[in-house]
């Protein structure tokens, strides 16, 4: 279900310029116009307990004013931080692969009084924001998996803090499942039981095994989603039902299955068909727990104007579809696009990282190897980029087509069973007072 292809100029610059609708008096404290120091950030969102806006509207001028707090806030507060952590250090080797992820992880996983992604768009339609479309790295679930896989031992995690609470949305160990063990001679270079600084991981494929893993499974997931598929548990016994709330939930049809199966036999033979294949691909999801999230998006609910957050957020991302027909829905977006940025983040502050390294280093050999891994870093970064456009393009178009496509063959199998049932008892006659009215004085256009 996952390509690997190259996508996207900036994605920071999608993300960032999303409308801000607001008028000039809600919100002022945060959705105001500030001449944005670090300080500003932390002050605006409250310590990072709300969201600050990502554009400003100008009722004034009439257009949104593109104030880009996210991307004030976002650069210079991790960049300083990491970039003053590299600089107390008196010797570059001495800042390794290690300091470097447990500092970047700490960062965005920690409470107030430092930094993290959180920034969020007002909502129009009421004086609060829209939690559907609020970006947080607390609800990543690339970061959590990037920064919890590497292990001191089994229950010792010393990249995340109390804040990372994603854990029960994957399966099992994303290390053993991703296959994420870096074998060097008898030892795993991306363990810290092995290699407490793990300075020779080759993180240009430790993290895009990750992003790829995780975009992969959220894709499958909301392919069967469209098909009314959000879990393949007991699916035999429920096929009956999903046809029917594929049916009523498109507005195609409020009929009982099997009055839809005596009138459409064919058209619910394909759907059945189409719904048993994304069945076997929900079996290969492989990372992410996706019976638990639909159970628990059915048990608590996904109402709109909630600030849902955790494995609720991820839940109702993923399975709110199936109460509001097209499964591409804003929170889903978010999600998407929240995986995007903290993949797109870390690429970016790992390779100014790995810029540092190579110039302290002193071995020409060396250099080079490390010149190397930085261009593999690009080259999947670039890959997988352009893969994240073409299938969210793809999702996008199968998502509004799919329920055209049944809508035309309930609409064909009808018109056959017209042609065939009421049609042909008179069309024998029409066609007959056809030949008859013939002008036969007409000259033969031969």
């Amino acid at each position: 279900m996952w390509i690997s292809k190259i996508w996207i100029k900036s994605i920071l610059i999608t993300i960032l310029c999303l409308p801000c609708l607001v008028s000039a008096a809600w919100k002022d404290e945060a959705c105001g116009v500030f001449n944005l120091e670090q300080k500003w950030c932390n002050v605006i969102s409250k310590n990072y307990t709300q969201p600050y806006c990502v554009t400003n509207f100008q009722p004034i001028w009439g257009e949104s004013s593109d104030v880009n707090y996210a991307n004030e806030c976002i650069w210079p507060a991790l960049t300083n931080k990491l970039s003053k952590l590299i600089s107390d250090k008196s010797n570059m080797w001495q800042f390794s692969t290690r300091d470097f992820i447990q500092e970047y992880c700490l960062s965005l996983f920690w409470n107030s009084d430092s930094w993290r992604i959180y920034f969020a768009k007002p909502s129009w339609q009421t004086n609060d924001w829209d939690w559907q479309q609020t970006f947080d790295s607390h609800q990543s679930l690339f970061l959590y998996a990037l920064c919890s896989s590497f292990t001191e031992s089994w229950d010792n995690h010393p990249f995340i803090n109390e804040n990372a609470i994603l854990s029960w949305v994957y399966k099992w160990d994303v290390v053993k499942i991703l296959k994420l063990q870096q074998k060097s001679s008898k030892w795993n270079l991306c363990s810290l039981d092995y290699d407490y600084w793990i300075q020779d991981c080759d993180m240009s494929i430790y993290a895009t095994k990750i992003y790829e893993g995780i975009m992969s499974d959220l894709f499958k997931i909301k392919y069967a989603q469209v098909l009314n598929v959000d879990n393949s548990k007991d699916f035999d016994g429920k096929k009956q039902e999903k046809v029917e709330q594929f049916m009523s939930g498109y507005k195609l049809s409020h009929k009982k299955y099997k009055d839809l199966k005596d009138e459409y036999p064919k058209t619910i033979s394909i759907l059945e068909s189409n719904q048993k294949f994304y069945k076997k691909v929900l079996d290969d999801v492989r990372l992410i727990d996706n019976s638990k999230l639909s159970d628990l998006s059915k048990e608590n609910g996904c109402p709109v104007k909630w600030n849902m957050s955790w494995m609720d957020f991820v839940a109702c991302a993923l399975h709110s579809s199936q109460w509001n027909w097209f499964s591409l829905t804003p929170s889903f977006v978010t999600l998407y696009y929240n995986e995007l940025l903290h993949y797109r983040q870390f690429v970016a502050f790992y390779k100014k990282f790995m810029d540092k390294d190579i110039n302290m280093t002193q071995a020409k050999k060396d250099a080079l190897i490390k010149e190397a891994k930085k261009l593999d870093f690009e080259l999947y970064f670039d890959m997988q980029m352009e893969a994240s456009e073409e299938v969210q393009r793809s999702f996008e178009e199968f998502n509004m087509t799919y329920p055209l496509h049944i809508w035309m063959l309930l609409y064909t199998e009808k018109t056959e069973r017209f042609r065939n049932g009421s049609l042909s008892k008179i069309i024998t006659s029409f066609y007959s007072l056809s030949e008859k009215l013939q002008n036969v004085q007409r000259p033969n256009a031969n």
